[in-house]
């Protein structure tokens, strides 16, 4: 049986391929995207997510960010609807239950790690900061410790589909708009120690447990 990091990698990759780039207001990615919402609402119990899609707009007429809905949508996928998994709009939320899980002595089915203390592997998550998103979040950069104390917060997180000594490759959704792979160039033994690529500010590396369905 193939790994919930194995699984999430593969789903990445298959959400790549049909994409191919086209934007989040596009027929049919704007519905891929409700779905992806849909599971999220399901999930976390807030249904009110069921009506959001690729063109929801806000308040402020900003269209709703989708890239923590993209991960959920993943990890639900890929575990089978696990209910372990804290789904959620936010990156912050399973980032958090994550940093909580690896302070736990029990088996975890993911923990979070400071990133640059492990080699990157395929079905990782990596996380950054991001600046500028708003909704009440607080908007300065958030390390490791900081990240254990404040919630919510703006960030990011893709999903490592392939890791090498030098580099690897992710997948995110709600990059440009779309779902779209990014490369990050790593320290010769696979880790992440130059946190100010790609926006910068990567500060979590959360992995999967091997035997958690």
């Amino acid at each position: 049986m193939k790994s919930v990091a194995e699984r999430l990698a593969a789903w990445a990759e298959g959400e790549e391929a049909r994409f191919l780039g086209r934007l989040e207001d596009e027929e049919p990615c704007n519905g891929w995207i409700a779905e992806y919402w849909r599971i999220v609402g399901d999930a976390a119990g807030r249904l009110h997510y069921r009506h959001v899609d690729g063109r929801t707009v806000d308040e402020n007429g900003d269209r709703w960010a989708w890239s923590a809905a993209f991960v959920s949508a993943g990890v639900w996928v890929a575990t089978g609807g696990a209910p372990w998994f804290a789904y959620c709009e936010w990156h912050s939320t399973y980032v958090r239950d994550a940093i909580q899980r690896a302070s736990e002595g029990e088996p975890q089915p993911y923990r979070a790690f400071p990133i640059g203390t492990l080699p990157l592997r395929r079905g990782d998550i990596v996380v950054q900061w991001r600046a500028g998103i708003g909704d009440g979040a607080r908007d300065a950069p958030i390390g490791w410790e900081a990240a254990q104390r404040i919630a919510p917060f703006t960030s990011h997180g893709d999903i490592v589909v392939s890791a090498g000594a030098d580099r690897a490759e992710l997948i995110g959704g709600n990059l440009a708009d779309t779902v779209k792979r990014r490369t990050l160039v790593l320290d010769g033994a696979g880790r992440l120690v130059d946190t100010g690529q790609e926006r910068g500010h990567w500060f979590a590396l959360i992995r999967f447990a091997d035997d958690h369905i």
